[in-house]
């Protein structure tokens, strides 16, 4: 089982819950220069690097989760500038260390590096040895190195994306004046929250399902007993934020998710938010549908997220095929919904839902 994290790391991922934040260069002492990736369990796209093979390039340190949406985001940019600045000489250098148990084994983060497109190199951190090493603060933590391996800024939470391209820009151009680089990136459409005339809303926090940080099942009752099949009430009345069971359900051995059994049973969460994102996982390997409803009724079109699958009857769902991050509810608008999740077989683990509520411009 992964290290569980402590409070004041909780509080470092609700930073990275946030909509954007400063950049800022670390205090730790240790992580004014780059560290060694000692105490890894292996990498996935390279042999394993060290600070001395590293000298001589711009190094860009991430440490992910592939189960954060906000590391999730951060992608596109990595991406385009692995392409647009590998050949003149910046190593990106992904460090996967693990919130969950599933997401630190190696099967599971070489199936999401796959399926997310990453082609750098990725160290897996499932002990979370280098995190501590480098002094991160939460996900994603962005910390960039020039040529000497000093610590030029550290980047944490999403955001600033334009700075650090210019950062890496200015770190080559140091080394040969000559480059012909290309003209800085612009914000994405989805990074709304970093333009001019973002407005966030107050939304609802990012909530755990199973008790392993504390109960979140409002209707859990005296002398549940999470490890075993428990036929749960919805009392029908709910209380933002809270996580309401009805039917039989029971909490995954880690203790960090809350696991369906047999039967119509159903998730239900009222929500403040414009987008959800729930990390679901099959727990018997098998894909498990789980139909979907917003205040009891299928989920808009223009409102589903890109998981989301419809069906000739127009109902909405998800497939859950593999232990990850699933986009349940991009809504047009911000707003206060509440959601169902139905599912349609047994093995069907909730980890968690995560909620971003900033737009561009007021809510029309």
């Amino acid at each position: 089982m992964m290290k569980r994290l402590g409070m004041s790391l909780l509080l470092a991922l609700a930073i990275a819950f946030t909509a954007s934040s400063a950049a800022v260069v670390a205090d730790a002492p240790s992580a004014q220069s780059l560290q060694s990736f000692d105490g890894s369990a292996g990498w996935l796209n390279s042999p394993p690097l060290s600070p001395s093979s590293l000298s001589g390039k711009v190094v860009l340190v991430d440490f992910w989760e592939y189960t954060c949406i906000n590391c999730l985001r951060t992608l596109p940019y990595l991406r385009a500038w692995n392409e647009r600045y590998q050949a003149d000489g910046l190593v990106i250098i992904g460090v996967h260390s693990p919130e969950f148990s599933f997401s630190g084994e190696k099967a599971n983060v070489a199936a999401a590096t796959s399926r997310l497109g990453i082609t750098w190199p990725v160290v897996l951190d499932p002990n979370h040895t280098i995190w501590e090493r480098f002094a991160v603060p939460g996900w994603p933590t962005e910390d960039l190195y020039d040529q000497q391996g000093r610590l030029v800024d550290t980047q944490t939470g999403e955001g600033n994306y334009p700075q650090t391209e210019a950062k890496i820009q200015s770190l080559l151009l140091a080394a040969n004046p000559g480059l012909k680089l290309p003209a800085v990136m612009p914000l994405l459409p989805q990074d709304s929250y970093d333009k001019p005339g973002a407005t966030c809303y107050l939304g609802t926090p990012e909530t755990y399902v199973g008790p392993w940080h504390g109960q979140a099942v409002a209707n859990a009752g005296m002398g549940n007993d999470p490890s075993i099949d428990t036929a749960y009430e919805d009392p029908g009345s709910h209380i933002d934020g809270d996580i309401y069971l009805q039917g039989y359900w029971h909490a995954s051995p880690d203790e960090e998710a809350m696991v369906s059994g047999g039967g119509n049973g159903y998730l239900a969460i009222k929500y403040k938010a414009i987008q959800v994102v729930s990390v679901i996982k099959p727990e018997k390997g098998s894909p498990v549908r789980v139909n979907v409803l917003e205040d009891g009724q299928p989920i808009p079109k223009a409102d589903a997220g890109p998981d989301i699958q419809f069906d000739s009857s127009g109902g909405s769902y998800v497939v859950v095929d593999a232990p990850r991050a699933y986009e349940l509810l991009d809504n047009v608008h911000f707003g206060e919904h509440e959601l169902r999740l139905m599912p349609q077989g047994y093995g069907a683990g909730f980890y968690s839902f995560a909620f971003e509520s900033c737009e561009v411009g007021a809510d029309k």
